[in-house]
């Protein structure tokens, strides 16, 4: 299914242009209404963190809270940048920007993220959302609920992110902000075909064009240098196939091969904002919102290296002991060997010229009516939201023709990796071709059992293939309906109540790998080049296309599929997910006091139900087996149609309560029971069953797992001062119930039970920790100094919690890192608006959102950015921004184990000057 996600927003723009117009159409007959707004006027970094700061000390459970007061006022290129600033939040890197969040230890699977209130899609093949489709110009405010409330949405054990947009009636007059940036990734200067820069730009307005009727708009676009060097290993050969290179009957662990890359490319990200609120009584107001989001990735992925380096069954001894380089192997500590460096003569080489081309769009749509009567007030919100992902990865093989060559490795330092070319050449364009001809052995029974070798001659082309070629789209329905009231009951100082359904499909239609081979007669000369990729790195020239384009179009006929249709399906690869859930909730708001100490909160509970339908293919027969006579029959491999159903629900209590101490101090404590549900693309179909053994097997995707479950309290305590300060502490206790990963288990089908491979329930343990922030601004400093403040948190996390694998060594639950700091020193005056941001987190295991299977060690990173801006006048301010200063690498590992390099790569230092300008 594809989605058009253009003509769907413009048709959502159009209908609510039409509402727009009934509204004033409407209002025009009724009574005008006044009201007084209180108008907090934010500028500058430390404004931003005070507006912040006070929302957190008044909101009823633990929650951080980034705030601006117009759009296109947060000083970040997206809101990730934004929330890494949190305490206990962390993320992960994608093409150098912070993409993957974790919250208090816990990775993307455990969070969940609405947008007003409202459960967004994802164009992941799971269920986590990646924040940096989000430009920070176009958001309002963005809250991170860690302890839950009943009235919110279910779904996130680490904790709940939603983002709001601005209400235009909270404004008192017209608000116009125009910016544009320059940008510069220093890569650019190292890396051919390409400068390294890039702009962005934004409009957005916001204006009343009555007392009760409002509008937004906003639009904002970027296009940022996609830009990566580095080496790669392709994971280890750590099974019962692996050699034995030294013959002393201990099988070595080896890479499975290992390439030097480098990444040069753009990505483009078209953002779009529209907002109608209507307030035609003072009893009821309608607000309808629509956002649209597109990225466009196109990326040249060179690689080149040693592609066949595993030895399975000892397949590449020759190859190594043919090499003038003796192979050296490490015995651990535990007394397993590793191949740390060796190289093979003639053999493995692995040169790869592909692009990577991927679209990506979000659309998010809803209206929110709220009427407040004489006792009962009621919302009732109704949302739809889609996204997908186009993707391909074409890859163009050339044919080397350079000769004799010896190619090798060396990691004994995973910081430091090297590929070596010990002899030859294999870098110099002449060393590759599109295609030669080629005598090829061609033996002919030339007379009665005489047979002689009379060669052909035979064009051989290079190869262009298009791998994981794919349409993933995710679209969800939803509707809320609450009701409250207030109350004179004791403590109880309100009650509401409420439903929420939503209805929602993910499904991921891919098509087998397709190929074009080079014309013999293409007419191309000199198209070939080599480059270094610089940086340091120990590594060969890489060979590629002068322009990949020309090549790709005359010698190939184009990059597309040749079928040009989509009917050739990867059947066990592509799936559909159609999940509907139902929950409902009731919740008291508390207000009273305990002896002499005031206190308000809340207690509720909430009821949760989902049911998911999986729908797909799976592997069946292609075994022997007998009859009831005893004789042996073969049941042919088919690729079966398969649809499986399952269901779970669970109850939720929460309560949350604040204890004012003093007018300054405050303990906040909140319990609840959450849940997580499952990783969507992990409950696809698409597993082969084999009945044959014992006990009978399955292995692929699980579509019967039941929802991650967490007992959670927290503890905390908050001290404020001055109008942006605070000092607060808090203690987080979390008994996750029940894990998610990749292990053996069992599951049934039909009234069968199978020993299953692949992603199941497993057991859970404890996460624990605390955190703690701290914020001031020195306004009681002289002057210049007056304008200087800090904002610094750290937090810590202990967890009992492991993932499945390796099973002699398993990672640690995914996403967790133990320490997690951010510091940010800020000055705000006299026109200047700067800050310096520091970030770090400890080591933390990866899971690859596409294959679940590729979970990485990564190492510890921090990351430095800065900025300073100045108002030239009280409308226009000149921004100079530079990102990831101390051009930090990102450095994994395989199996849990620090001397198997996964990737060593960086993404270079990113500078921004732009301006913003406010009517």
């Amino acid at each position: 299914m594809k989605i058009n996600l253009k003509k769907t927003a413009v048709a959502l723009s159009i209908t609510q242009l039409l509402c727009a117009g009934n509204a004033l159409s409407a209002e025009n007959s009724e009574n005008e209404m006044s009201s007084d707004i209180e108008v907090i006027e934010v500028k500058g970094f430390g404004a931003t963190l005070g507006k912040a700061l006070r929302e957190k000390r008044y909101s009823q459970s633990v929650v951080e809270i980034i705030s601006s007061d117009d759009l296109g006022t947060l000083p970040d290129v997206s809101i990730t940048d934004s929330l890494v600033r949190l305490p206990g939040i962390a993320a992960s890197r994608d093409r150098g920007n912070a993409s993957r969040i974790s919250i208090r230890g816990m990775g993307p699977r455990l969070n969940v993220a609405t947008m007003n209130n409202r459960e967004i899609v994802s164009a992941e093949p799971s269920r986590d959302v990646r924040f940096e489709q989000f430009p920070a110009e176009l958001i309002d405010s963005v809250e991170v609920y860690k302890s839950p409330i009943a009235s919110k949405a279910e779904g996130g054990i680490a904790g709940l992110v939603n983002m709001n947009f601005v209400s235009p009636l909270s404004k008192d007059k017209r608000i116009i902000n125009i910016g544009a940036s320059m940008m510069k990734n220093q890569l650019g200067d190292d890396l051919p075909g390409t400068d390294g820069k890039g702009y962005k730009a934004n409009f957005s307005i916001v204006d009343q064009v009555s007392d009760s009727f409002g509008y937004a708009f906003g639009l904002t676009y970027q296009d940022q240098p996609s830009l990566e060097r580095g080496i790669e290993s392709w994971d280890y050969n750590n099974a019962a196939d692996r050699g034995d290179l030294n013959d002393n009957q201990i099988l070595e662990d080896a890479p499975w091969g290992m390439m030097v890359k480098s990444k040069r490319g753009e990505n483009e990200r078209t953002g779009g904002l529209l907002i109608l609120e209507w307030q035609p009584s003072d009893r009821l107001s309608i607000k309808t919102d629509l956002f649209y989001s597109q990225f466009d990735i196109r990326e040249l992925d060179d690689q080149m290296g040693a592609g066949d380096l595993g030895n399975w069954q000892n397949g590449g001894s020759d190859a190594y002991k043919a090499s003038a380089v003796e192979p050296l192997i490490v015995t651990k500590a535990n007394g397993e060997e590793h191949l740390v460096a060796g190289s093979q003569k003639n053999n493995g080489l692995d040169v790869s010229t592909p692009t990577w081309f991927q679209t990506n769009e979000m659309l998010s749509a809803g209206v929110n009516v709220e009427y407040v009567g004489d006792v009962w007030t009621t919302k009732l919100d109704v949302g739809f939201s889609e996204a997908s992902i186009e993707s391909v990865w074409v890859d163009v093989n050339p044919v080397y023709v350079g000769g004799d060559y010896d190619l090798g490795f060396d990691i004994q330092d995973p910081q430091t990796p090297k590929l070596i070319v010990h002899s030859g050449d294999i870098s110099s364009p002449e060393k590759y071709s599109l295609g030669v001809v080629q005598s090829v052995d061609n033996w002919v029974e030339t007379s009665p059992g005489v047979w002689e070798n009379l060669p052909v001659e035979t064009y051989v082309g290079a190869t262009m293939e298009g791998n994981n070629d794919r349409v993933l789209s995710d679209e969800m329905y939803n509707i809320n309906l609450d009701f409250s009231r207030d109350l004179d009951l004791g403590i109880f100082s309100q009650l509401s109540f409420g439903a929420r359904i939503t209805d929602r499909n993910k499904e991921n239609d891919e098509i087998n790998t397709w190929v074009r081979t080079a014309k013999q007669d293409h007419g191309l000369t000199n198209y070939g080049t080599s480059y270094s990729i610089g940086g340091g790195y120990h590594a060969p020239d890489i060979y590629t296309f002068n322009n990949w384009n020309l090549v790709a179009n005359q010698a190939f006929g184009g990059a597309t599929n040749p079928a040009d249709n989509r009917s050739d399906k990867n059947l066990l690869a592509s799936w559909l997910l159609e999940e509907t859930n139902t929950a409902a909730y009731a919740m008291l708001n508390m207000v009273g006091d305990i002896g002499d100490i005031p206190f308000s909160g809340n207690i509720g509970i909430r009821y949760a139900k989902t049911e998911v339908t999986s729908t797909g293919h799976q592997n069946e027969g292609g075994f022997w087996t007998q009859d009831q006579d005893g004789n042996w029959y073969e049941v042919p491999l088919v690729v079966a149609p398969v649809s499986i159903g399952h269901d779970y629900s669970e109850f939720l209590p929460s309560f949350n309560m604040i204890l004012n101490l003093t007018e300054d101090s405050q303990v906040r404590i909140g319990a609840a029971r959450t849940m997580s549900r499952p990783p969507l693309l992990e409950m696809r179909t698409g597993y082969t069953i084999d009945p044959t053994t014992q006990p009978p097997s399955a292995s692929g995707g699980n579509p019967k797992l039941d929802p991650y479950i967490a007992d959670q309290f927290d503890i905390g305590y908050e001290y404020y001062w001055g109008e942006s300060s605070a000092a607060t502490i808090n203690f987080f206790y979390k008994d996750l119930k029940s894990h998610i990963g990749i292990d053996s288990g069992t599951i049934n089908v039909g009234d069968d039970s199978y020993a299953f491979t692949g992603t199941v329930n497993g057991d859970g343990g404890v996460i624990k920790g605390l955190e703690v922030l701290y914020q001031q601004s020195f306004d009681m400093l002289p002057a210049p100094f007056d304008g200087m403040g800090i904002f610094a948190n750290y937090s810590y996390t202990d967890s009992g919690v492991q993932e499945f694998k390796p099973d002699n060594n398993p990672y640690n639950l995914g996403g967790l890192s133990k320490d997690i700091a951010s510091a940010t020193l800020w000055y705000d005056k006299d026109g200047f608006d700067a800050r310096v941001s520091v970030n770090y987190r400890s080591e933390y295991t990866g899971i690859n959102s596409w294959t679940p299977s590729r979970v990485n060690l990564n190492s510890s990173e921090t990351t430095a950015d800065a900025s300073v801006g100045y108002f030239v006048t009280d409308n226009l301010k000149v921004t100079l921004q530079a990102q990831n200063l101390t051009n930090e690498k990102s450095v994994t590992y395989w199996d849990n184990d620090y001397s198997k390099l996964a990737f060593n790569v960086e993404w270079g230092r990113r500078y921004l000057i732009g301006f913003q300008y406010t009517l």
